[in-house]
């Protein structure tokens, strides 16, 4: 190279080093003075990224579409019982969009920020953000019932320490992202007196004295008296209503359980499924401790259901629940009675966030291949919760094998694995945790359990 082509070389050298200096030395400026700025025109707010805000409420005040600050007063947030409104002045917002610091709102006819709704094709979360656009201002399928403000849990409760729970990898975790173990107890049938017979909060109380925090509750569609046969709706959704309150009010979790089982295949009722989890994730959209299993347990008692059956049933379900509820945990149903969870890894659902996969054990009848086949999938990487098990034999009654249920209860509690024991009822069998001549509706003692229902309790209790 020669002397004044080097000399050339390095001044354009110097130039580019000098420029790029300049301009980070002027955006890093701009950062380091983001806030308030005046001009001739008045004031106006920059961001650190260099942007202005406009048509927005910034700290209180509102900024013009040009930019420019042109309210007198304040503008602040406020709360009471029913929800949270922005107030300027007498001022408030009423059946309108608002954009505050960069996010917006929307409020309703009575000044109240709307949270986990849909507003014609716009989304709000939990948070009251808007999050999210569809194509439609008509929803999957119209909610036929009222959404409920958001609850309060008891200080100290279970789902007011860990909030809305989240699945991460193939653990379940609380909202601040520490892994969590679910632990209860399904309600029987609630088509059948058996089933409503301890749905009550005393009983639940009980429940979470003994260390559980969460109730299952089984809405068969099929059988005599269910969802889909001839069964009340009004007065079924009416017992889902009052076990969630109940739940809701201890601060434990709960799981509305559709539960498939004569059906077999989750499709069968379809039309009624979409319906009825349009509703139930509308009408408990604001509820942290709500958590929905779309199918209980596909089987081939009306002709072969595979994974590929089922995950096109729940690709179906899960976008109506996600249009109501953005971050709820759903349960999908696994072949052969949720045992076959080994099957989900090489084609999982679409829609794959907090989404989890139903294993169904009975100690007696399943050992260690169904034990295997949960190794499996988790290895895989499928998220498993064990929705529903019992340490006798799959029939509900018959014998029960202590070995194989130890077996499974080093396993679960090992993987953190969350589980659900079936079932709080005094029906005359060995999966009843209440002995048959026990007539009491809550406060059990161990004199009143079965041994299933005292070996749960203590499972409950770390024991």
């Amino acid at each position: 190279m020669t002397g004044r082509k080097a000399k050339k070389s390095i001044v354009w050298l110097m130039l580019v080093v000098f420029i790029v200096s300049t301009l980070q030395f002027s955006f890093d400026s701009e950062a380091a003075t983001a806030g308030w700025k005046q001009d001739s025109k008045g004031w106006w707010y920059q961001f650190a990224d260099g942007s202005y805000a406009k048509d927005e409420w910034i700290q209180g005040h509102y900024l013009n579409k040009k930019g420019y600050w042109d309210k007198k007063w304040d503008g602040v947030w406020k709360k009471n019982k029913t929800g949270w409104w922005f107030q300027a002045g007498s001022w408030y917002p009423k059946n309108q969009w608002l954009k505050i610091s960069r996010k917006e709102y929307y409020f309703d006819a009575k000044g109240y920020m709307v949270t986990n709704r849909w507003i014609g094709q716009y989304y709000v979360n939990k948070d009251g953000v808007y999050t999210k656009k569809r194509s439609s201002t008509k929803p999957i399928v119209t909610p036929k019932t009222t959404q409920l403000k958001t609850p309060t849990y008891p200080s100290g409760s279970p789902a007011a320490k860990w909030g809305a729970l989240q699945v991460k990898g193939t653990d379940l975790c609380s909202a601040s992202g520490a892994k969590v173990q679910l632990k209860g107890v399904s309600t029987f049938g609630i088509t059948w007196s058996e089933g409503v017979y301890n749905i009550n909060q005393d009983a639940f109380k009980t429940i979470k004295g003994w260390g559980g925090n969460l109730i299952r509750i089984a809405v068969y569609t099929e059988e005599s008296g269910g969802y889909c046969s001839d069964g009340n709706k009004a007065t079924l959704d009416a017992t889902v209503a009052n076990a969630v309150s109940y739940a809701s009010n201890l601060g434990m979790y709960v799981i509305i359980d559709w539960h498939i089982l004569r059906d077999g295949n989750p499709k069968t009722h379809l039309t009624e499924a979409k319906q009825f989890f349009a509703d139930m994730s509308y009408k408990y959209s604001n509820y942290d401790n709500v958590l929905y299993e779309i199918c209980n347990e596909p089987n081939n008692e009306r002709g072969n259901v595979s994974w590929a059956d089922i995950k096109s049933y729940a690709d179906t379900i899960i976008p109506i629940i996600r249009e109501n509820d953005d971050d709820a945990v759903i349960l999908v149903g696994t072949p052969n009675y949720s045992q076959n969870v080994d099957e989900v890894a090489a084609n999982p659902v679409k829609q794959k966030k907090n989404v989890m996969y139903s294993l169904h054990f009975y100690a007696a009848t399943h050992g260690d291949w169904l034990r295997n086949k949960l190794k499996t999938a988790r290895s895989a990487g499928t998220p498993v919760f064990v929705t529903e098990s019992n340490i006798c034999d799959a029939s509900g009654d018959g014998w029960i094998d202590s070995n194989s249920a130890a077996a499974w209860k080093k396993l679960i509690n090992d993987n953190n694995i969350s589980f659900v024991g079936w079932s709080l009822c005094n029906k005359n069998e060995k999966a009843a945790f209440i002995k048959n001549s026990c007539s009491k509706h809550s406060g059990w003692t161990d004199s009143d359990l079965t041994e299933t229902g005292l070996y749960y309790k203590k499972w409950f209790q770390g024991k």
